[in-house]
């Protein structure tokens, strides 16, 4: 591999080549046809601004299309001998073309091809994202629908407090989703805007044209100041983790739920045995591992954040070779919430309630507060009635669980849910 700053006659020691090169390059595999979309426009751009002429620029982009195919039909990677995506492209284009393959870098650092690379990634990744959590909230809204009216305890302090739902529960995490959509495409915003032609960090002494660029590529703005081109790096990258982060909290807090509620002691839910896993000892055993996964997954992503934020804390202004340990945590985390969403989906479609049981479980002293309600409807105050109620918890009964649903018609209760206008 020839590194494209490498002068005559140096060569970098193989140990700090692994140090610094190795894992990064192994990333690089998904921001290929990224960085080649960046040249392609960048090539197009300095042959406006007459740095190439038409036949230069149609033999660079020739050879660049012709890379897309190579990397689409799996005979294109970065391995752990290619410092980066960039130096592999400008290598093979330079093999090809010779002199003419080195003029492709002019105008532009590593710096701002990787942000370009990253930006255009993200773009793409935050849609993909978009897409699946409405798939996953239309899931919810649907077994919330469906099940709207199978009784279920509520519980607070990890104890039967008050009547809920099924459709209760599952509307609560539709709820969430559709509020971390409004993070999402705020996110998704801050991401559209093209650093290309930022150079180091500084700008170039050349006449380019970023609006051309940043319109090729679908950008929708000029990010403008060079220095903050560089810093932003990781502060957008944070700002996209967050929101991933509160996705897989959502998704841990479900797979909580469902592991606590398919126990034996709760019974609540029948899970079919295609999403269980089993033991090697006990041959009784089906385990409900995928979701112990997605909470152990939810710690990854937790942790991505925290580093991305680590990473870059107290660095000075300018380019800092720190932002490239921000690549992994990034990328990682689109990988595991996409994953984790996608096995949400099937999750869902693999259960059912267990409606007897859930019936059961409604016990009487989950009523307390509403007969203490029936007190208060009479002229007692409420303090008086609560306590009144408490004296006699015994006495209570239950009511039809069912009917009793049917009562709450306030604004998100049970009888009010507002699937439809959620959906």
């Amino acid at each position: 591999m020839k590194k494209l700053w490498t002068k005559d006659g140096n060569k970098t020691d193989k140990l700090v080549d692994k140090y610094c090169f190795n894992e990064g390059a192994l990333f690089d595999n998904d921001l290929i046809v990224y960085d080649l979309y960046g040249s392609i426009a960048h090539a197009k751009m300095l042959k406006k601004i007459g740095i190439l002429n038409k036949n230069e620029f149609n033999k660079l982009k020739k050879i660049l299309i012709e890379i897309i195919s190579l990397y689409k039909n799996g005979n294109f990677a970065i391995t752990q001998e290619d410092e980066d995506v960039h130096t592999k492209i400008e290598n093979y284009l330079t093999e090809k073309l010779g002199g003419l393959g080195q003029k492709i870098h002019t105008g532009r650092s590593r710096n701002d091809q990787i942000l370009v690379d990253l930006r255009l990634y993200s773009k793409e990744q935050l849609s993909n994202t978009n897409v699946l959590i409405n798939q996953l909230i239309d899931t919810f809204l649907e077994f919330a629908k469906k099940y709207e009216f199978v009784p279920m305890p509520g519980y607070t302090h990890m104890q039967k407090a008050m009547p809920s739902s099924v459709g209760m529960w599952a509307g609560s995490f539709a709820e969430q989703l559709i509020d971390q959509l409004e993070i999402l495409k705020s996110v998704y915003k801050l991401n559209d805007q093209s650093p290309l032609g930022s150079g180091a960090a500084y700008g170039v002494s050349l006449p380019i044209d970023r609006e051309l660029t940043a319109k090729l590529l679908d950008f929708s703005k000029v990010q403008n100041n060079s220095l903050y081109c560089q810093i932003s790096r990781p502060t957008i990258q944070l700002s996209i983790v967050q929101v991933l982060t509160q996705i897989m909290l959502c998704a841990s807090r479900f797979a909580q739920d469902l592991l606590l509620f398919t126990t034996s002691e709760f019974n609540f839910f029948e899970v079919d045995e295609s999403i269980c896993t089993g033991s090697s000892i006990m041959p009784q055993k089906k385990n409900l591992d995928l979701m112990e996964y997605v909470r152990a997954k939810t710690h990854t992503v937790i942790a991505n954040q925290q580093q991305i934020s680590t990473i870059t804390a107290g660095l000075p202004s300018g380019y800092n070779a720190d932002f490239g340990q921000t690549k992994k945590p990034l990328i990682e985390s689109f990988k595991i919430t996409s994953q984790t969403i996608e096995v949400l989906i099937l999750t869902i479609n693999s259960i059912k309630p267990k409606v007897e049981d859930l019936i059961k479980s409604c016990s009487p002293e989950i009523y307390a507060t509403h007969f203490a309600y029936e007190l208060v409807k009479n002229g007692m105050p409420f303090r008086k009635a609560y306590l009144e109620i408490k004296k006699n918890l015994k006495k209570i009964k239950s009511p039809n669980p069912i009917a009793f649903l049917k009562q709450s018609n306030h604004s998100g209760g049970t009888n009010n849910l507002k699937l439809r206008r959620a959906k």
